[in-house]
């Protein structure tokens, strides 16, 4: 304790500091914003609903989510590095999470009542065509 309250104790508890502020900095840069981040993750979760709709159908060729992954790194121009951080960030911070998941929810809803709605189009039209 004594240590502390000597001039070269404040010298090594600035410089912890300034490395951790300084990490901390280095580290958000790594973070994928919001709004690619929530495109990110509607598109992970198809690739996922990809795989598995392939396991079902044929088990004897599945696809795997993981190697799918990388494609969607690759169209947002994301590391896994970068997606991992993303996520510690995001564990983190619950809330924003939260609001962040409601927005991914809220897109893949969208898309499938877009899909249901084309079905049914196509459907009447095959009635119509009977």
């Amino acid at each position: 304790m004594r240590y502390l309250f000597r001039p070269t104790g404040w010298v090594v508890i600035l410089l912890l500091a300034v490395t951790a502020l300084s990490c901390n900095r280095a580290s958000r840069k790594n973070i994928i914003n919001a709004k690619k981040f929530v495109n990110v993750l509607v598109d992970i979760h198809l690739a996922d609903g990809m795989a598995n709709e392939n396991m079902m159908h044929d088990p004897n060729y599945p696809l795997d989510s993981a190697s799918l992954y990388g494609s969607v790194f690759k169209k947002y121009g994301v590391t896994r590095a970068m997606f991992d951080s993303t996520l510690i960030y995001y564990s983190a911070h619950p809330d924003d999470f939260q609001k962040l998941y409601n927005k991914v929810t809220a897109k893949l809803k969208r898309m499938e009542d877009e899909l249901n709605a084309e079905n049914e189009k196509e459907e009447k039209a095959k009635k119509v065509k009977k």
